[in-house]
């Protein structure tokens, strides 16, 4: 029995079977860019918060997007089922800032502006270790999952994705807020809202 999947903004890989060989995902990474305009502190932090719109709105200024694609073959004998093959395939898309003419800041706000840029940046990245670490946790549910049958094998892998996800989302969201409360520290937005 074979089964594609294939989710956006996921966070989990179901692994490989119950045997010892474990498969790797797949893992490729594309950065876009968007265009942030402004020659002091609010006016770059205002720019940003046009585009925030463009990246699913709340005030992002920066995203990852990810799909996944998981296929798998199963294996069956009398009154078994397992995983006999799987591939994932894992495709990040980040977006993230860069300053149309940042050679003509001044040097404290293009050395305000790269320190926000480059934090962005790594909090895109967390996000990515955040999803690759639950991969791995539900890699090794699945490489211990079997059922009587494909079909309860099936369900089975499905429920442990579920709740995985869940499990995910929730570290994701745990990261974010704290990340948001330092990003709100920042020199270059701390500077966007001095008069």
């Amino acid at each position: 029995m074979k089964r594609v999947l294939a989710y956006f903004a996921s966070a989990l890989v179901l692994g490989a079977g119950v045997t010892a060989v474990q498969a790797k995902p797949t893992v490729k990474v594309q950065t876009e860019h968007y265009r942030v305009d402004g020659a002091d502190a609010a006016a770059i932090v205002n720019s940003m918060m046009g585009n925030s719109r463009l990246l699913g709105g709340h005030g992002r200024v920066g995203r990852t997007k990810m799909m996944r694609k998981i296929d798998w073959e199963f294996a069956s004998t009398s009154g078994s089922c397992r995983v006999k093959r799987h591939t994932v395939e894992l495709d990040f898309v980040t977006q993230l800032p860069r300053h149309a003419t940042e050679s003509r800041l001044n040097a404290a706000l293009r050395k305000d502006w790269r320190g926000f840029a480059q934090r962005v940046k790594w909090h895109e990245a967390q996000h990515r270790k955040i999803w690759l670490q639950c991969a791995r946790d539900t890699e090794r549910k699945v490489n211990a999952a079997t059922a009587r049958t494909c079909g309860e094998l099936v369900k089975k892998l499905e429920a442990i994705y579920d709740r995985s996800n869940a499990t995910c989302d929730k570290r994701h969201a745990a990261f974010d807020r704290a990340e948001t409360a330092k990003l709100s520290k920042h020199p270059l937005i701390r500077a966007s809202v001095r008069r």
